[in-house]
């Protein structure tokens, strides 16, 4: 029901929407991030911002928090309104911030963001996650390598 895009290394936003999802918002999904009805009625369909979305991730690699879920939610989504998701469904082009935090510390279950449950909130608190890692130690950089490329 919503997406946002920000450039990793210059903190641009490149894209933030509602999305209706042409089906009725659940209790629990408003209850989660707060998006109801009434916000998404007049918003774009998935079909209709699939193409800005292509546009601003065309050419990088794509970093989520949970890289599989959105992975998963924006294939879905494009196979339900028979659009073809293109680069967004190579697997290699996906990077997933929550698991390179959760190795870099020592963990075994993730690690919840601390976000509100919005788009452009949680990829900005995603955004800060990965610059904390990026200034990590060179030798904790060079282990948290070695984990995600193993």
């Amino acid at each position: 029901m919503e997406i946002a895009v920000v450039d990793a290394a210059t903190g641009e936003v490149l894209l933030e929407s509602l999305v209706n999802p042409q089906i009725e918002v659940t209790e629990d999904a408003f209850d989660l991030h707060g998006i109801s009805d009434a916000m998404v009625t007049d918003a774009p369909t998935w079909d209709e911002v699939l193409p800005e979305v292509l546009r601003v991730t065309a050419g990088r690699k794509i970093l989520a928090y949970n890289a599989e879920y959105d992975k998963t939610v924006i294939v879905s989504d494009c196979l339900r309104v028979g659009a073809d998701p293109q680069h967004l469904r190579e697997k290699d082009r996906w990077g997933c911030i929550m698991r390179w935090r959760s190795d870099w510390e020592g963990m075994r279950d993730f690690l919840p963001l601390g976000g509100q449950h919005r788009a452009l909130g949680d990829t900005c608190a995603a955004l800060e996650v990965l610059t904390s890692l990026a200034s990590a130690p060179e030798w904790v950089l060079e282990r948290l390598e070695e984990k995600v490329s193993a």
